[in-house]
């Protein structure tokens, strides 16, 4: 039961954060103007790149409501990406509270992989015999 709920858990906090990189790819959208000091194709490409994130926050998210070790890696690798990715750039409110999402998320990955892949790995063995 426990197992279950933590699995919920990261499956709506992937949602969440897949919501919020979508507003800020919309947003980035709207600002893209051409008074600004980078250039416009690079503003869309930024724009893409934060669709291309949620999007990925999305899948894993989906992935660990489906299960399979895949989606466990594909979400522990998002979620260290965004947080290596955090800093490359000027750091701000929106950034903090994405990186606060992202570590909350990393932990809780931690201790879902120690039961589920410890789980998957038992169950394995007994469909053997």
């Amino acid at each position: 039961m426990k197992y279950q709920r933590l699995k919920s858990s990261i499956s709506t906090i992937f949602y969440l954060n897949a919501a919020v990189w979508l507003l800020l790819g919309l947003s980035s959208l709207g600002r893209i103007s051409e008074g600004q000091v980078i250039p416009i194709y690079i503003q869309g490409f930024i724009a893409v790149l934060m669709f291309g994130n949620a999007a990925a926050m999305f899948l894993s998210g989906w992935g660990i409501n489906r299960g399979g070790r895949r989606y466990f890696y594909l979400a522990m690798a998002v979620i260290a990406t965004n947080i290596l990715l955090t800093f490359t750039d000027q750091v701000g409110l929106l950034d903090w509270i994405t990186l606060a999402i992202d570590l909350v998320l990393m932990f809780l990955l931690i201790i879902f992989g120690k039961v589920y892949l410890y789980n998957e790995k038992t169950a394995r063995i007994g469909e053997r015999a």
